[in-house]
């Protein structure tokens, strides 16, 4: 084969498969699109950042039986974390109502701003990290960031917003919707838009509701898997289980009658659907005077899965590298419906939000019990993202997960105490030691030494002056 002829069949690391109405659906990183591996050990693999948070907080008697208690869901990914159970983070806090005046500090270690604004003074750890590394933007990745999560609005930005622009200004919502996540990460099939150039819900759905995306790229994905395709055996079937992800996610959205489709069905599906798709999907609801939605806590179950996974697909593809995902926000709002068994108890969620929220009636009244199991499932929400992440491996042989950097926290301890609060630094590849750590801290030693890890400057120390940075006990890998 001649130099020119093996240079046109070389392959770029940003290779799609692309169809009609511009889908251009990305392929998660195989062997053959990755760059030779340079002198220093880089082996090609983008960094990532990813902020979780759910609220309310745990106290230290529930942080004290570690895998036992409502820390159980994150008991698989052990081996990859470090979590610390000792951090105050009253030194971050603002003035004003107690629900709000430390969510604005998470993810970036500097005192917020008070009441009534409630904002953060400086950027989310994954925008420093997306700078530092991107300052000219991030090369060829069309969403860069992408925030998700189940909320309701209680009035305040800060109940539900972690990504924090450079000037401590509030980034992205979370996106609600899986169908609108879905949507940005692999493309829509054309057609019409809303009055302000986006697509509507109902509109979204008339497009999946007359073909698949998968089914745009047909032709492209045959060329891709050909006889005369550059790729191994191995990576054309990487591809194949890649798309196959992607249409097993579709098909929870738009179920066909058909329960094997092929990878990519010519049969369009029957309908579009998020899970129940209550008001909270679309409206501001949940602010002060509106009431509270209910949501059976499967089904909010059912949309943090899609939306985990989801996150990790575009992860997994290089369509996203920062962002967060948000299981239910400080001083939240809504109220789950249905019996919910798990860590030896059972909490009746119907009787205990008929009339009041969980804010309400378990917090405030302080039900130790039953805050203990609401808690469970509020993480068991996040790890579905991470169980996704963890179970897609990359050309390095590390999972998603171990490649990137996950951030995760609450903003309180026991009944909105400041202290002690859970934080934990998930993946990392190889950069943190795993185990439980009881040292005392404050959140800004976590992320200012985390992203020392990466060689980033956090840029506490010039936004708070008054910060010392501590080094935490066996925290990183020397």
């Amino acid at each position: 084969m001649s130099q020119r002829r093996a240079r046109s069949r070389q392959m770029t690391r940003r290779a799609v498969l692309r169809g009609a109405g511009g889908i251009a659906i990305a392929l998660p990183l195989l062997p053959e699109l990755m760059p030779r591996a340079r002198a220093d050990g880089d082996d090609g693999i983008p960094c990532r950042l990813f902020t979780m948070t759910f609220g309310l907080g745990l106290s230290a008697a529930m942080l004290a039986e570690q895998f036992d208690g409502p820390l159980q869901p994150l008991q698989p990914f052990a081996d990859m974390a470090s979590i610390f159970t000792n951090v105050d983070n009253e030194p971050l806090s603002g003035s004003g109502t107690p629900h709000y005046r430390v969510a604005a500090a998470l993810f970036t270690g500097v005192p917020q701003v008070g009441g009534p604004s409630y904002i953060a003074s400086g950027p989310s750890m994954e925008q420093v990290m997306k700078r530092t590394l991107h300052p000219q933007g991030v090369p060829n990745v069309a969403t860069p960031e992408l925030s998700v999560g189940l909320w309701s609005n209680t009035g305040c930005v800060a109940a539900f917003t972690r990504h924090w622009n450079p000037d401590g200004s509030p980034g992205q919502r979370p996106v609600r919707r899986p169908t609108e996540v879905f949507e940005t990460l692999f493309g829509g099939i054309g057609g019409p838009v809303g009055p302000d150039g986006q697509p509507t819900p109902a509109q979204l759905a008339e497009r999946h509701v007359h073909r698949s995306v998968l089914d745009t790229v047909l032709e492209d994905y045959e060329s891709m898997v050909g006889p005369t395709s550059p790729l191994g055996a191995e990576s054309k079937a990487r591809i194949d289980n890649h798309l196959a992800s992607i249409r097993d996610v579709e098909l929870q959205l738009a179920p066909l009658d058909n329960p094997n489709p092929p990878v990519c069905p010519t049969a369009p599906p029957a309908r579009v659907e998020d899970p129940q798709p209550y008001s909270f999907y679309d409206a501001e609801v949940g602010a002060p005077g509106s009431g509270a939605p209910q949501i059976d806590w499967e089904v909010a179950d059912a949309a943090m899965a899609l939306l985990g996974r989801l996150m990790a697909l575009g992860a997994a593809c290089d369509r996203i590298r920062f962002g967060s995902a948000l299981s239910m926000g400080a001083g939240e709002y809504l109220r789950l419906q249905g019996q919910y068994s798990a860590i030896g108890d059972t909490a009746d969620f119907s009787t205990l939000f008929a009339t009041a929220t969980a804010h309400d009636a378990i917090f405030h009244a302080y039900n130790p019990a039953m805050v203990r199991l609401h808690q469970h499932l509020s993480i068991s929400m996040l790890a579905h993202m991470l169980e996704e992440m963890n179970a897609l491996v990359e050309p390095n042989g590390r999972s998603v997960l171990d490649n990137s950097m996950v951030l995760l926290a609450t903003e309180y301890g026991e009944n909105h105490t400041a202290s002690p609060a859970l934080h934990a630094v998930l993946g990392g590849a190889g950069r943190f030691n795993p185990g439980w750590y009881d040292q005392s801290l404050i959140a800004s030693d976590i992320y200012h030494q985390a992203m020392a890890a990466y060689e980033i400057d956090s840029g506490i120390p010039e936004l708070w002056p008054e910060y010392s940075p501590v080094e935490i006990a066996g925290f990183r890998n020397t």
